[in-house]
């Protein structure tokens, strides 16, 4: 059974492989008859794959380095090619829609983009990667307003609403898929913890990040000891969205009447509310900290 379930994972891994070289070259493998180990079969093919993927596109360069199946080594020679410099300030930017981009999405974006050293990825049909050069490390304000700015006009000119997250801007070629890899996380974090949230930037998502790594036993462990499940459960959108304005003004009753354009009254009515059916009152700032950690855990739940 042992056997079966390895040559399985051979078979599949093979064809994978075999798939990829395929589109890389536009022509059709297959192997009938090896005198190679398995190993040395799998480790063949992805020299092939990477050769004809980095060799003839600066595209696959970037995607196999940031997906970490093409060595830094085995890249650098690749990079005086495609004109690509190894020590550089680049910025990634990781972009996720909730259904299958558009062709012209993909246009609008490398024509906001025409710096040759600037790069967008197609990874699948609902994620896009853009990389781009800077000359002046930009501020924090300065890449939440190109975050912004392309947000917008991908939805106003292709029609088509995205999210994206990114990490800090790196100098060095090498950094590449560690920042990478930040700006994935930073996506899955604001998805868990803030869903209706537009932008991700993983330096600012302190309290998500810690979360994010907590075991699940302990997650039970601490909702069952202050706001199990079954309760959070009974608690409507309406309500929850009023509590996380609540949070997001400080704890202000007025200011958040004011955004949320409701009464003052009706506000402090329905935190009464909240209140009675949690034991929590959030207007003290201790009871607030343990509803707003109870909140992030328990989307954090229904995520899995």
């Amino acid at each position: 059974m042992k056997g079966t379930s390895f040559f399985m994972d051979f078979e599949d891994k093979k064809n994978k492989l075999l798939d990829q070289l395929n589109k890389a070259t536009g022509i059709n493998f297959d192997i009938t008859d090896s005198s190679l180990s398995e190993d040395e079969i799998l480790n063949k093919l992805k020299e092939l794959v990477v050769h004809f993927n980095v060799i003839d596109s600066k595209t696959g360069l970037y995607r196999l380095f940031l997906s970490k199946e093409l060595a830094y080594s085995d890249a650098l020679s690749s990079l005086s090619r495609f004109h690509i410099d190894e020590e550089h300030l680049r910025q990634i930017f990781y972009l996720e829609s909730p259904g299958e981009y558009s062709k012209e999405a993909v246009s609008l974006l490398k024509s906001l983009l025409p710096d040759s050293k600037d790069v967008v990825l197609e990874l699948d049909s609902k994620h896009l990667v853009l990389i781009i050069n800077f000359d002046v490390a930009p501020s924090s304000e300065d890449i939440l307003q190109t975050a912004s700015s392309y947000l917008d006009m991908l939805e106003t000119e292709a029609f088509t609403s995205f999210k994206l997250s990114y990490s800090k801007s790196v100098m060095s070629f090498k950094e590449l898929p560690n920042a990478y890899n930040d700006a994935i996380t930073a996506m899955e974090i604001g998805n868990t913890f803030n869903s209706n949230g537009r932008i991700y930037c993983y330096e600012d998502l302190g309290l998500g990040r810690l979360l994010y790594n907590v075991p699940p036993a302990e997650i039970k462990a601490y909702l069952n000891k202050h706001i199990n499940v079954d309760i959070l459960s009974q608690i409507d959108e309406e309500t929850l969205s009023l509590i996380n304005a609540f949070f997001e003004n400080d704890l202000s009753l007025a200011e958040t009447a004011r955004q949320t354009f409701i009464h003052r009254n009706t506000l402090i009515y329905r935190l009464d509310k909240f209140a009675d059916l949690t034991g929590y009152d959030v207007r003290k700032f201790n009871e607030a900290i343990t509803v707003k950690i109870s909140l992030m855990l328990f989307n954090y739940i229904k995520a899995q």
